[in-house]
């Protein structure tokens, strides 16, 4: 915006925005490095890359996700060995999901039973983040199935899950 005084131009929003740049620029700075951060973590499964991390999820007094070596799946509330997991992108919004200890992959099958096995087309999800910032894996397989924990740390069956309940937000924690 600018205003013309005689033969002087004064341009008050340049000069307003330039003070309010110079007074907020370190807290700003801060925000925006933690923000893409967080986004950057969030978008390295979207754009191809894997992490290592623990899927957390917020159920009774929240359970972390294994991928047992006899194919089981469930939750222990202390990170096991098994809890260690691969998440990787096998498109935008479609990953994979892999044990590091026991070289299996989480599979859904049709009727929403949760498995570990080799690689598979029923071993993709569709990630979603939630609005409560909870990230969701449905079946990509299988729409409408999501993975899942009950109470006590069993997988719970795919299709008795909505993407609102709490037993299918999941958390990923990254190894830092």
């Amino acid at each position: 915006m600018s205003l013309e005084c005689g033969s002087k131009i004064i341009l008050v929003g340049n000069l307003y925005d330039t003070a309010r740049q110079r007074k907020n620029t370190h807290t700003e700075g801060t925000w925006d490095s933690n923000a893409h951060q967080h986004q950057d973590a969030h978008n390295n499964n979207k754009l191809g890359l894997a992490q290592k991390q623990l899927l957390y999820c917020r159920v009774g007094i929240g359970y972390h996700l294994q991928i047992l070596p006899n194919g089981n799946i469930g939750g222990v509330h202390e990170p096991t060995e098994y809890c260690w997991l691969k998440v990787f992108s096998m498109q935008w919004g479609v990953v994979g999901i892999k044990g590091l200890k026991s070289n299996l992959y989480l599979c859904m099958s049709s009727a929403g039973i949760a498995w570990g096995s080799h690689f598979m087309a029923e071993c993709l999800f569709r990630e979603d983040m939630e609005e409560d910032h909870y990230t969701t894996y449905a079946s990509a397989s299988h729409p409408g199935l999501y993975l899942a924990l009950s109470h006590n740390g069993q997988a719970k069956r795919g299709n008795t899950v909505q993407k609102e309940n709490p037993c299918a937000h999941f958390l990923p924690r990254l190894q830092t």
